[in-house]
């Protein structure tokens, strides 16, 4: 296994007309999966406070162990719970890179 981790990053495009606690619920969801996913590090999720990212209005970066876990994380059912959700308040498919 690598020293360093792998690192997963995803921006959202959140429909202006998104119910706020369901975007609520998603940020929090998110923000907690480290304490749900045994080999997710650390995850962070937050609103933009700039118009840099054009339509994207919410970014999340996720620490995983290795490389080799991010289908298992992917598969995992906490991971595709939230997946659900957030194709209820975007608008449109949401871009991920993965280091």
């Amino acid at each position: 296994m690598s020293s360093q981790p792998f690192i997963h990053i995803v921006l959202l495009a959140v429909k202006p007309d998104a119910p706020e606690a369901l975007v609520n619920e998603v940020v929090s969801e998110l923000n907690a999966l480290s304490q749900h996913i045994p080999f997710v590090a650390s995850s962070r999720c937050g609103k933009t406070v700039t118009q840099r990212g054009k339509q994207y209005t919410h970014g999340l970066v996720v620490e995983l162990q290795s490389g080799d876990l991010l289908q298992a994380y992917a598969d995992h059912p906490v991971h595709q719970a939230v997946l659900a959700k957030i194709g209820q308040i975007t608008s449109e498919p949401s871009i991920a890179i993965d280091f």
